[in-house]
């Protein structure tokens, strides 16, 4: 598989797992732990909708340790979707400097899930 961007095999899975993280914190805020339209009726499954609410505080405790200006980076950048002109506009600096810190904030966060066993 090609990776255009250079990014290491850790550092793809962390972004999927920003990703997983925003969609799980969605769906738990909403109080939707299932599809019924397309699972249909069946009793409430506990174990899936606690281990989605165990994934997401735990990840949120992992995000918790980088600084508020990694936090955004990241979050306006992979979770949120935005181009680096718009995350550079919501931060107040240059595209550039988004590109500067993006790696390094990634790697940071990358090395922090691996430790906690998260990735």
């Amino acid at each position: 598989m090609n990776n255009p961007h250079g990014l290491t095999p850790p550092e793809i899975l962390t972004i999927c797992r920003l990703r997983q993280w925003s969609s799980d914190r969605t769906t738990l805020r909403g109080g939707k732990t299932t599809d019924y339209r397309r699972e249909g009726y069946t009793p409430r499954n506990n174990r899936a909708a606690d281990a989605k609410l165990v994934r997401v505080i735990d990840f949120e405790r992992a995000l918790a340790n980088l600084t508020e200006k990694e936090q955004a980076l990241l979050l306006l950048t992979y979770a949120a979707k935005e181009t680096r002109y718009e995350t550079a506009r919501a931060m107040h600096c240059s595209t550039r400097s988004i590109d500067y810190h993006l790696r390094p904030a990634l790697k940071r966060l990358a090395s922090i899930l691996e430790r906690l066993d998260l990735l």
